[in-house]
């Protein structure tokens, strides 16, 4: 019953679950990169598929992946039983590639690995001391000064490499960079393919907990129950509320005065705990909300009609374990996609091959079924270099599955056919 145990067993088939809820949800929708640079126009790049995205080597990052995922939702759960507040985002990256450049961040973190592996370089210089949220350095055009790369790495001036099951603590501040290159992956599966990292970050946001974010807060509340603190000071067209007569340094100074007064009598350490602790509850009691809905949400039973076996909802639906054949004329043709998509995709060129190769095979083949995870079976080996070998694994075929399903090119096969 452990929420850490099961989440460190998520399979694939749950990644793929995530990314679906994700892709419904205005709010968090996912977010693709490739090598550094964001996808600007994930609408008319892939549809805002994140399959799609992966397929063309992009890195699919998923904030507040808690709201997404029941296992991510219940591990954030437990964990508030000891930290005031704690959500999580994950990276899905595909092999030799990376999510986001070096950065650090205004929040501690535990990197859990969860699927696959990535080597990370954590930098020993820390550019500022606990940074907020603008002090980010390589986030937001804040570049990362060039003595913090020539200062050395943690752990022995060494990189590391986290596989399913570690964890690492990286403190507010430090930066970091993690990637996927095939010469550092060390997580194949039973066929040669290098998996896929897929990693979950749970924030620990701890500049909401410093003296300098909640004193100020505090402060204000305190003040602004006050009218005489609510009205503006008496300089240029709001001299009338001091009069002309009033200088505005000694109004100043008695307001001051009197707001010290105020402070000094009503801040306490009580009433600073007592507000810290307001914030979090209503934090908690807002993400508590989002999370026990994706908890109690079963698996979507999409109409069952029989001719559901091609199209998103039959995509949604698409396990390692399921069954597809290549779809007929009438079929394909049920599929009706949005204005201006095209019915296609884009993939990255190592896999590129294989994968029309297995879609062709399939086509000619009408009448073969085939389980989604054994799909590269079906492919010639002389089709398959040594490169494509690696980069097809089980994911990847997850993700051309769902795809082609959902524009009409394989179908599912339902139980009662199987």
């Amino acid at each position: 019953d452990c929420p850490l145990f099961k989440a460190i067993h998520m399979e694939w088939d749950d990644v793929a679950q995530m990314l679906h809820h994700c892709r419904e949800s205005p709010s968090h929708a996912p977010l693709f990169f490739q090598n550094g640079n964001p996808i600007t126009d994930p609408e008319t790049t892939y549809a805002n598929n994140p399959h799609a995205a992966y397929l063309d080597g992009c890195s699919i990052i998923v904030n507040h992946a808690d709201f997404h995922h029941p296992i991510i939702a219940n591990l954030c759960n437990s964990l508030q039983e000891t930290f005031p507040h704690v959500y999580a985002n994950t990276y899905l990256s595909p092999p030799d590639s990376h999510a986001v450049n070096a950065h650090a961040d205004d929040r501690d973190v535990l990197v859990v690995q969860l699927l696959g592996s990535k080597t990370w370089k954590v930098y020993r210089k820390v550019p500022i001391q606990y940074p907020f949220e603008n002090e980010q350095v390589g986030k937001n055009g804040l570049g990362v000064d060039p003595s913090v790369f020539a200062g050395g790495l943690c752990f022995e001036d060494e990189e590391i490499t986290l596989s399913a099951g570690d964890v690492l603590y990286m403190p507010r501040g430090f930066v970091h960079e993690a990637s996927t290159h095939t010469q550092t992956a060390t997580t194949t599966t039973t066929n040669g393919a290098i998996e896929p990292s897929f990693h979950i970050t749970l924030a620990l946001a701890t500049h909401d907990w410093c003296i300098a974010s909640i004193l100020p807060d505090t402060i204000r509340n305190t003040l602004i129950d006050n009218p005489e603190f609510r009205k503006a000071l008496p300089i240029g067209p709001c001299s009338e509320y001091g009069g002309a007569q009033c200088e505005v340094n000694n109004f100043l100074k008695q307001q001051l005065e009197s707001a010290m007064s105020l402070i000094q009598t009503n801040v306490t350490s009580g009433l600073l705990h007592e507000q810290m602790t307001k914030k979090y509850s209503m934090h908690n009691s807002r993400a508590g909300e989002l999370r026990r809905i994706i908890t109690n949400r079963k698996r979507p039973i999409e109409d069952q009609a029989e001719d559901n076996c091609v199209g998103y909802y039959a995509a949604c639906r698409l396990t390692l374990n399921s069954v597809v054949r290549a779809s007929s004329v009438e079929e394909r043709n049920r599929v009706v996609l949005e204005e201006g998509r095209l019915r296609g995709l884009t993939v990255r060129e190592e896999t590129m091959q294989s994968l029309m190769t297995i879609v062709a095979l399939m086509k000619e083949k009408s009448s073969l079924e085939i389980r989604v995870k054994d799909l590269r079976s079906i492919a010639p080996t002389e089709s398959m270099s040594m490169c494509s070998n690696q980069f097809i694994c089980d994911f990847t075929l997850l993700s051309f599955a769902r795809c082609c399903v959902e524009l009409g090119a394989l179908a599912v096969v339902k139980e009662a056919e199987a």
